[in-house]
């Protein structure tokens, strides 16, 4: 049996942008970071597949009249990369669009920002409270893939174990954690406990007593290295610098136990979504064009000083070493979002019973014909 404990403590996670999903919560906008506003932007990607206008005529009249006001909701963190690329090499600017970035600590906030228009663009992890949202007929649209995961050495997020432990061979699989302490992220039913839940199915050790403790990213950290938590989820770059600090091991990357699983889907507020398709249609195009960026500089090796220049500037990441040996986070190019996967996430937490209700109609709430419209025009890759 797992028995399960909760340590409050400041919120930082990468899968937990979801958090919770209470009551509407004011959101101020920002400006773009000044760099970004400025700067010229680079050979566009629409402009180099297929001879397509990096610029559509609608992108040109929107620009000319002032372009259109959109607030984005950012947390400066590294999976922000692809989205802060889009930004600051000015491909939303080119698409006419104004972009306020709005600082957003938690879904408790974006949820319900989103749903009432006072934010137009997010992002959130596919966890219970997502998916309790939609059963309560909280109308938010995803739209894009904002971060999936990639192949079986994926480490974006992963389960790892103090090096000790793992050295003198004192835990060899996840089954050893019996009896042990384990921490899974800030709060229960996130993607932190699928894949805990999934490697214990993959060792038959579904029944093990261990103790799971739910607390920020940054604070398992610190517990592994006190040695008051022998295993933990964490994501990227965490996950790289414990391992680099020799505080703890990869025992399970999550590719090797949920491949292609949603971490994150970008979001579009129901009104942007239907009463400002054109505007959401050309976010995409310049969203994807960041996506297209990023994976050719991380994951192609193609100009990555100058990607990782700019996101040292503009998030949380300030050693450029990190950026360098840190596993990239996979998005799909196309903007595909994986309905089949989401609803095999969302059975879970049925399951575990932090989502209520039952399985809600996803594909409802799954609008992709923004994402196909960006892909006509940039081409398919």
């Amino acid at each position: 049996m797992i028995t399960t404990r909760r340590t409050p403590a400041m919120f930082f996670a990468f899968a937990l942008f979801l958090g919770g999903c209470g009551g509407s919560a004011a959101v101020s906008p920002t400006p773009s970071s000044p760099a970004a506003a400025s700067a010229k932007p680079a050979a566009s990607t629409a402009a180099s597949v297929a001879g397509k206008p990096a610029v559509s005529d609608s992108a040109a009249a929107a620009a000319a009249s002032g372009g259109v006001s959109v607030k984005v909701a950012v947390q400066g963190r590294p999976d922000q990369a692809a989205l802060q690329l889009a930004i600051d090499r000015g491909y939303l600017a080119k698409q006419g669009l104004n972009i306020s970035t709005v600082q957003i600590d938690s879904g408790a906030q974006m949820v319900p920002a989103l749903a009432t228009n006072q934010i137009q663009v997010g992002n959130g992890a596919p966890s219970a409270a997502l998916f309790n949202a939609l059963n309560r007929s909280v109308d938010i649209r995803m739209v894009a893939d904002y971060a999936h995961v990639g192949p079986p050495t994926d480490t974006t997020l992963a389960l790892l174990v103090r090096k000790e432990l793992m050295d003198s061979g004192t835990v060899k699989s996840v089954a050893d954690l019996k009896g042990r302490n384990v921490g899974l992220g800030t709060v229960k039913g996130t993607v932190s406990d699928y894949l805990f839940s999934k490697a214990l199915d993959k060792a038959k050790a579904t029944d093990a007593n261990i103790n799971v403790q739910y607390m920020p990213f940054p604070d398992i950290v610190s517990a592994l290295g006190t040695g008051k938590l022998d295993a933990g989820t964490l994501t990227e770059p965490l996950v790289t610098q414990v391992v680099q600090q020799n505080i703890a091991k990869v025992l399970h990357p999550s590719g090797e136990v949920i491949p292609g699983a949603h971490l994150s889907v970008l979001q579009y507020s129901p009104e942007f979504a239907s009463s400002q398709a054109s505007a959401a249609t050309r976010f995409m195009v310049g969203y994807l064009q960041g996506v297209r960026d990023y994976y050719d500089a991380f994951f192609q090796k193609k100009d990555r000083d100058a990607a990782i220049k700019l996101l040292t500037q503009s998030l949380s990441v300030k050693d450029p070493h990190i950026w360098e040996i840190a596993q990239p986070e996979s998005i799909d190019l196309n903007g595909k979002v994986n309905l089949d996967d989401l609803k095999a996430q969302a059975q879970f937490y049925s399951q575990q019973g932090t989502l209520q209700g039952g399985v809600p109609d996803i594909a409802k709430y799954i609008d992709s014909k923004f994402a196909d419209a960006a892909v006509k025009e940039l081409g398919p890759r």
